[in-house]
């Protein structure tokens, strides 16, 4: 008979041992590195793009390159040991291209600017000596070679094409960086990034947070991005620089659960507004998942994994075809996988003692802290030059989700509450480029994308119910044009330029079924958009102080058909004083209408309970003896008449960058400020306390809230009011059956409009490699550290700090990396950090202690030489929370389906244990 806990004891095993005796083989094996900062290098690829990809993966480095600039052609082969840059001088050599340091540690492989045909290179001076921006010998590049230069590729935060947002934040975390961090999904790996904040719409709670009431329509246990905590509606997230139709019964955030990790390329984070490029929701910043649309050959993958306290396991396989020819290429990838539910049983240090202890049913086996899920991904890319001047490229994504999850009736602790949540989803893209002449080009896109959502949900204990499903479907079109080229030449060089046009149709529905529709809208979206970079400093006119001087303008105009029109500009600023330090700035400001699904909105929904329950299970004291004995209602939902979202974005920041023989070092430094003006969401109540704190502070003080926030003793026709509202069924609860004798109307919990949201902060990531004789070692840390977070309900309410409170950001994250690559071997270690917070601001807050965690990565990688069917083979195996440290102890939520921890900043996933195995043919 089958026995799974011996079936993953005997896999761990194996794992273990196959590392183990693959690094003990490290000290003899002919790969090993030799000294002088040389790499074993065993590279056989025939065509260019699969010898550069070979490339990065041996030797640890990003490449960035246009599929359009490599493709058919040929590679030398590649064995021996080699400086990195000495072996990819032989790879590019005789091909006109050549490679530039680009941003973070990645390298970007152009068309050599200095001379028209094939050269051999000069021979190499010592490693000291070669300038540290360029990865071939100086003698390649005229232009400045700290300049991101990427000919026809383009990066995100911007329309021109070869020009990086030098004067903006970015990050590109390359097909290794995600590989290697051990994760399996890709929500997973936007979760690792400081700069993320782990709350909002997330699979840990399909009831969302009652700090963000958008949060709290996210029933598809989807997950999406969440920069800078200001809400996933505040994070627009692409898809090889395309929009994706959003989900949610409000369609405010891109779900990140139907990308395949396996189908990524690179991710590219953009921590600052792009409104200017991209359309208003771009505040917080852009998060573009950009594809694998290039390869030649078979690559197949399958990873196991399961923690090991509890019977959650975990099984992706994925398969991967490419086929590249002159002028073009296609590539498949499909992708399952299968995951177990992780039960509250499983952990019950952070079960709420009601849970262990009351009620007439054993609701903690019933209690899932994580759903069962299955996926089904296929991506399919491909792209034709149609003679010189002209190529088409069209790339389609579907995924299929299903998921399963018990959870804790909202009214009733003792109820347990069984969902059922099919997602399907569908992106397609299409793209025309054309050359105009050798410095402009004309590109043609066209984009489709939806998504639906059939949730099922009926209660199953301690009585059966009728099951109610609703359904929601979100898609939208767009069509674009855009010309983007060379200018005219100033004294600092060429003025590059891009002007488009786009228009966009979006359309939502969210139906209760047997219900009239929740909510059936359409939006048109019609926009025009233009980008300058004007360098008014260069090579041929630098001076003393200043080596470059650059100026980035961009501005959009959208005509909203529900919200009318809007312009959006953006000013970035960078100034290179010295060799290896860039100074930066921008400007830039947005203009969000509500998403569909909140314009016009029929959620509205109450609650009545006696104040006196509420009281007695928070301990609040009674604000007044007429309000003893009184039930009360409380609201939640969409306000009506709500009104656009608008921010005002400022960065500053510093990027270094110094190489000392071996050693390498690059620090880049951010500011941040945004300023969110009428951001949708719930009223702060002071203390950051929940919503039965506010008829207190109200009472005592009605100038703490906006007018109607509390209405005291409300009379019949204010009643009437809101029940005319409502598109469900009163509900009772604490021992109330009636709508009678009603003390107030609590509407903290509606969503509406605030005065302000106000957040500002620093990013440091700092990284660091040498060679060694152990191997090349690397160390690296990203961090954010949060200077405050204030909201504001109205103008005249005072303002309401929420850093540090449960549920909130926490002022200090950090993910540090320390990894050694030797031979065939390479060994990553993850520290992760949260600082301490505490439950609110009162004086009897309680405190949570900070979360440390450690991750392991260990990868071995077999030569083509190597007999048998681990030929061209990796083996990894990775481990998440490495001493299975617990979540900290916060108190819990069970109307939010919340335990005993902050799943905003923590897991309650623990040690998890991964073994994957890929291999190419």
């Amino acid at each position: 008979m089958f026995n799974p806990s011996l079936f993953k004891t005997r896999l761990f095993s194996a794992a273990a041992s196959t590392i183990i005796l693959s690094a003990g083989m490290g000290g003899v094996n002919a790969e090993t590195p030799a000294p002088g900062g040389e790499v074993a290098f065993n590279i056989d690829a025939p065509m260019l793009g699969d010898a550069l990809r070979a490339f990065g993966a041996q030797s640890g480095t990003p490449i960035l390159f246009s599929e359009s600039l490599v493709v058919g052609r040929a590679a030398p082969g590649l064995n021996g040991t080699f400086a990195p840059a000495d072996a990819l001088d032989r790879l590019l050599q005789g091909s006109g291209l050549e490679a530039v340091k680009g941003q973070g540690q990645a390298v970007i492989i152009r068309k050599r600017t200095d001379a028209p045909e094939p050269v051999v290179p000069p021979a190499r001076p010592p490693r000291e000596e070669a300038p540290a921006e360029t990865l071939p010998d100086s003698s390649r590049a005229k232009a400045d070679p700290g300049t991101l230069r990427i000919d026809t590729v383009t990066v995100t935060g911007t329309s021109l094409r070869g020009i990086a947002p030098e004067s903006s934040p970015l990050q590109i975390y390359s097909r290794e960086d995600i590989l290697g961090s051990g994760v399996t999904t890709t929500e997973q790996f936007i979760r690792t990034l400081p700069q993320n904040f782990g709350g909002g719409s997330t699979e840990f709670t399909s009831q969302g947070l009652p700090t963000d009431g958008n949060s709290q329509r996210n029933s598809t246990y989807g997950s999406g991005a969440n920069l800078r905590g200001l809400g996933s509606g505040a994070t627009l997230t692409l898809l090889n620089g395309n929009r994706v139709a959003p989900t949610s019964t409000i369609g405010d955030f891109v779900d990140l659960s139907m990308i395949p990790v396996s189908a990524l390329e690179r991710i590219d984070v953009l921590s600052d507004g792009a409104s200017s490029i991209y359309g208003g929701d771009a505040v917080a910043g852009v998060i573009n998942l950009v594809l694998r649309d290039d390869f030649d050959g078979a690559e197949t993958g399958l990873r196991y994994g399961a923690v090991t306290d509890g019977d959650m396991e975990e099984v992706r396989f994925s398969q991967t075809l490419g086929k590249n020819w002159a002028g073009g290429n296609i590539i498949g990838t499909y992708e399952y996988m299968d995951r177990d539910a992780l039960g509250l049983s499983d952990r019950p240090d952070i079960a709420a003692p009601t849970l262990l202890n009351g009620g007439p049913i054993n609701v903690i086996d019933a209690f899932d802290l994580l759903p069962q899920q299955t996926r089904h991904s296929l991506v399919l890319s491909g792209r034709q030059a149609l003679g010189d001047r002209l190529e088409i490229a069209s790339t389609a994504l579907y995924s299929d989700r299903k998921v399963e999850s018990s959870s804790v009736g909202i009214a009733n602790t003792t109820s347990v509450a069984k969902s059922w949540i099919e997602s399907e989803s569908l992106s397609a893209t299409f793209s025309a480029d054309y050359m105009l002449r050798p410095d402009w080009s004309l590109t043609l896109d066209g984009t489709y994308s939806r998504i639906r959502n059939d949730n099922v949900q009926q209660i199953i204990l301690p009585a059966v119910a009728t099951p109610s499903e609703a359904k929601t479907e979100s898609s939208l079109w767009s069509v674009g044009l855009l010309a983007r080229g060379d200018l005219f030449a100033l004294p600092g060089g060429t003025i590059h330029a891009a002007l488009g046009g786009q228009f966009r149709r979006e359309d939502f529905a969210l139906r209760q079924v047997g219900m009239s529709p929740l909510r059936d809208g359409t939006r048109d979206i019609s926009a025009v958009f233009a980008e300058l970079l004007i360098p008014l400093v260069g090579t041929e006119n630098r001076i003393p102080g200043i080596d470059r001087l650059e100026l980035n303008l961009s501005g959009r105009i959208d005509d909203y058909s529900d919200f009318g029109s809007t312009a959006n500009p953006k000013a970035g600023l960078l100034w290179v004083p010295v060799d290896r330090l860039k100074l930066r700035g921008s400007y830039s400001t947005s203009f969000a209408p509500p998403t569909l699904g909140q314009s016009g909105a029929n959620d509205r929904a109450v609650g009545v309970l006696p104040y006196d329950f509420i009281r007695n299970i928070l301990a609040i004291p009674l604000p007044d003896p007429s309000l003893a004995g009184v039930n009360y209602m409380i609201t939640i939902g969409t306000a009506p008449d709500l009104e656009p979202e608008t921010s005002t974005t400022y960065t500053a920041g510093f990027d270094y960058e110094l190489m000392r023989g071996r050693q390498s070092l690059t620090l880049s430094g951010s500011y941040y400020d945004i300023r969110f003006e009428d951001r949708l969401g719930v009223t702060p109540v002071p203390g950051n306390l929940n919503a039965n704190y506010a008829p207190g502070f109200a009472f005592a003080d009605p100038g703490l809230f906006p007018e109607g926030t509390v209405i005291f003793f409300p009379s019949e026709a204010q009643i009437a009011a809101v029940i005319d509202s409502l598109s469900r069924p009163v509900i009772f609860a604490g021992g109330a059956t009636a709508l009678e004798n009603i003390g107030f109307i609590n509407n903290v919990s509606l969503t509406r409009n605030l005065a302000s949201t106000e957040t500002s902060g620093l990013d440091l990531q700092v990284s660091y490699e040498t060679d060694t004789d152990a191997g090349h070692l690397s160390a690296s840390l990203n961090g954010n550290y949060i200077l405050d977070f204030v909201q504001r309900a109205s103008d005249t309410t005072p303002a309401v700090e929420t850093l540090n409170t449960l549920y909130y950001p926490v002022d200090l994250q950090m993910r540090g990396q320390v990894a050694l690559a030797r031979g065939n071997l390479t060994s990553s270690l993850f520290l992760n950090h949260v600082d301490s917070y505490a439950t609110d601001k009162t004086a009897a807050a309680s405190r949570i202690d900070s979360w440390t965690t450690v991750d392991l990565s260990l990868s071995w990688a077999f030569e083509p030489s190597t007999p048998g069917w681990l030929s061209g083979s990796a083996l990894s195996l990775s481990v998440t929370n490495l001493f299975d440290k617990m979540p900290p102890r916060t108190p819990p939520l069970t109307g939010f389906t919340i335990t005993g921890f902050d799943p905003a900043n923590a897991s309650p996933l623990g040690r998890f244990v991964a073994l994957e195995l890929r291999k190419t043919f």
